[in-house]
């Protein structure tokens, strides 16, 4: 098969690409500068570059259009990324042909705080300030490929851990900064959790489906959720434990919007989100170590400058 996609420097779009690479598929990905460190290790795995930028659809749309799958896991991450999101999928989905398939990452924060109960992908929508444009694309990309026949499929990972990488080595690289790990609100929230590997066997299980024409998944979305809910504050000591850290300390919300904006708003989510309509569906079955032992592994975030 091949895929097309975008994100594959980042944090998932690099294990969806290498993922892809062994299980024998034909992987381009859009790459800002193909000598970047990031860019190289994507054709050491075998991917093929594209050099393109993400707010400029017309740089990559008709290569993405050429596929027989998109994977789309970009994001500016900045006051630019809804109206870059939205372009982007729109160009891809409208080059590629009938038939051809687009799997969309969304994510779990888009419901909100669940105030305890589990949110499904049938819950209300409650996303936080962060990311309310998300839902709306969503929307925007299903009925877009339901009317050029795309195969679609919308994912909506939990929080992505493996390999010291994500939101969890940011926290780890801010605490070797400060001293402290600081956690967002009181530590009492929880977060859903998926480790990076297996949520890369989500993308091309739904992927795969989806080029097969499989009508449980075209047009659906899954949570890919591994734990449902683990405290944030037991996240918070394994994170010290690991790296050494003397303490963990709350961070009040208002004091941290000042330093994260609304990205502190996101971390102080407490969310409850089940992964069992993903498990059903797509047969998929998570084998990675479940955030605690995973953050509590010694040398789990060696790669962080200056470690």
């Amino acid at each position: 098969m091949k895929l097309f996609m975008t994100g594959g420097t980042g944090y998932i779009g690099h294990a969806v690409a290498r993922k892809a690479i062994s299980l024998g598929h034909q992987v381009t990905a859009l790459v800002r500068q193909d000598g970047s460190a990031a860019a190289s290790e994507l054709a050491r795995l075998g991917v093929k570059l594209h050099a393109g930028d993400l707010r400029e659809p017309q740089s990559f749309a008709a290569t993405a259009g050429a596929a027989d799958g998109v994977v789309h896991t970009a994001s500016t991450a900045d006051a630019s990324a809804a109206a870059a999101d939205e372009a982007a999928a729109v160009a891809m989905l409208s080059h590629l042909r009938p038939g051809a398939a687009f799997v969309y990452t969304s994510g779990t924060w888009v419901y909100g705080n669940t105030q305890g109960r589990p949110a499904t992908e049938t819950s209300p929508l409650n996303p936080t300030p962060l990311i309310a444009w998300r839902p709306a694309v969503e929307q925007q990309v299903l009925a877009l490929a339901t009317s050029r026949s795309i195969a679609t499929v919308i994912l909506r990972p939990a929080m992505v851990h493996g390999y010291g990488g994500g939101v969890f080595g940011m926290l780890a690289g801010m605490a070797r900064q400060t001293g402290s790990v600081r956690v967002v609100g009181d530590g009492r929230n929880h977060w859903p959790a998926v480790h990076v590997d297996d949520l890369a066997t989500a993308y091309l299980s739904a992927m795969e489906r989806a080029v097969s024409g499989d009508g449980q998944v075209t047009g659906q979305i899954f949570n890919v959720v591994a734990e449902d809910a683990v405290a944030v504050a037991d996240m918070g000591e394994a994170i010290r434990a690991s790296i050494g850290a003397d303490r963990v300390e709350p961070w009040p919300l208002d004091d941290a919007r000042q330093s994260l904006g609304p990205f502190a708003d996101a971390l102080a989510l407490d969310q409850t989100v089940s992964g069992q309509h993903a498990r059903r569906v797509l047969a998929w079955e998570p084998h990675g170590p479940g955030l605690i032992a995973d953050l509590s592994a010694q040398n789990h975030f060696q790669h962080i400058k200056g470690t």
